[in-house]
């Protein structure tokens, strides 16, 4: 990674945490255009279709989370979207819109909700934190017609939204009671930051916090310490050593997202892959520290399946599955499709813990490529010939 705001960004922090604050730049999940886009469209259609198979071609309203929807000065015109998040759902929705049949409408009015007997209403967000802006919206904006018939049951509700704390989607759940959980689908849930997993990440955001901003915030709004940043913009769920100018009376400091935004500079975070740059890091703080070392020089050789090798080597420390996911800030999709593989090359067993053909491999990569390789017993179990090139033994 070479980009020059990041680099005058980390050189703000002291030389000796220069590299955990790089570390944790890079653990950070960016989600592109292409990204949300691509989710978007594909899984707003599996909803539908989903409904479509639950209740038949009823009536479906879709409406982008934002506020206000309508206030007071708007009610005679077209809604104006915000200039926000919300705005480019809005608009990726209404290009799905186009393709799809007459009975599914973006932001109708209650008038046109009534006259067509709307039975389903789906919000598309792109982000939950707290809850906050749902429930808000909710409460203020959406009309008493709605809602009554959201609590009669005569329309069911449901969450559309690319990624969501886990917290902040119990919160609106417990909030707004027609909201039922087998109905908020979420891609990317994240039920504990990969930040607030590491004591080190933690300990760095609260001294350049209480050097340099007034107490609120600095873990991020609701202190969620969110691991998501969106190429059309930082949540402020996010710590504000990453968005925030510095206090007025406390000095001077340059956010890389400059009140939330993500200037064009930045877009090359959004388009590589930055894993594969600290496999060596993660694997030491999987507490595997003589593989680490080894891994440097052989990162190489590993090719695209580096985060197997990551996972293998948490799962070697006896880690749960839930925290090796929150530390990879991956969907349950994009986790389960790892442990498939690993599962296929004879690593983990059916119960998702490492076999000892996995810990031979562990072992082999921490082994100094000088030192002779030892015999394996592989008389009870069977596993593919090679894995990242290691010939199994016989």
């Amino acid at each position: 990674m070479n980009i020059p705001s990041v680099d005058n960004w980390l050189s703000q922090f002291d030389i000796a945490d220069r590299h955990l604050a790089g570390h944790m730049l890079k653990k950070m999940r960016y989600v592109s255009f292409e990204e949300i886009e691509t989710w978007l469209q594909n899984e707003l259609q599996n909803l539908l279709a989903h409904i479509a198979k639950e209740s038949g071609k009823s009536a479906v309203a879709i409406f982008p989370v934002t506020k206000p929807f309508i206030h007071q000065f708007n009610k005679s015109k077209e809604v104006k979207h915000p200039n926000d998040s919300s705005g480019r759902i809005a608009h990726s929705i209404k290009n799905l819109e186009r393709r799809l049949p007459n009975h599914i409408e973006l932001t109708p009015r209650p008038e046109s909700m009534r006259a067509r007997k709307v039975r389903h209403i789906i919000f598309v967000d792109d982000f939950i934190g707290t809850g906050d802006r749902f429930i808000s919206s909710w409460q203020q904006v959406v009309s008493k017609s709605v809602k009554s018939w959201c609590s009669h049951g005569w329309c069911k509700i449901w969450i559309l939204a690319f990624a969501g704390h886990e917290s902040g989607i119990k919160r609106i759940i417990t909030r707004v009671k027609p909201i039922e959980s087998a109905r908020v689908w979420i891609n990317l849930r994240i039920s504990k930051s990969f930040i607030s997993e590491n004591d080190s990440f933690v300990q760095l955001i609260e001294k350049y916090g209480q050097r340099l901003f007034d107490k609120k915030g600095v873990l991020g709004y609701g202190k969620l310490l969110s691991p998501i940043v969106f190429q059309h913009g930082c949540p402020n769920n996010v710590p504000n050593i990453f968005w925030s100018k510095a206090s007025s009376s406390k000095g001077r400091w340059k956010p890389l997202f400059p009140a939330r935004s993500v200037p064009p500079e930045l877009y090359p975070l959004f388009s590589g892959d930055l894993s594969k740059e600290i496999v060596a890091d993660e694997i030491w703080m999987a507490k595997n520290y003589k593989l680490a070392v080894e891994i440097v020089d052989r990162l190489d050789h590993i090719g695209g399946e580096h985060l197997l090798l990551v996972v293998l080597a948490y799962l070697g420390k006896n880690n749960d599955l839930g925290k090796i996911r929150n530390i990879l800030v991956l969907s349950d999709e994009e986790f389960q499709e790892l442990l498939v593989d690993l599962s296929k090359y004879g690593l983990i067993n059916a119960q998702n813990k490492i076999t000892c053909f996995g810990r031979d491999v562990l072992a082999r990569f921490a082994r100094s490529s000088k030192t002779a390789a030892q015999p394996y017993d592989n008389s009870t179990n069977f596993y593919p010939a090679t894995f990242l090139g290691f010939q199994r033994e016989v």
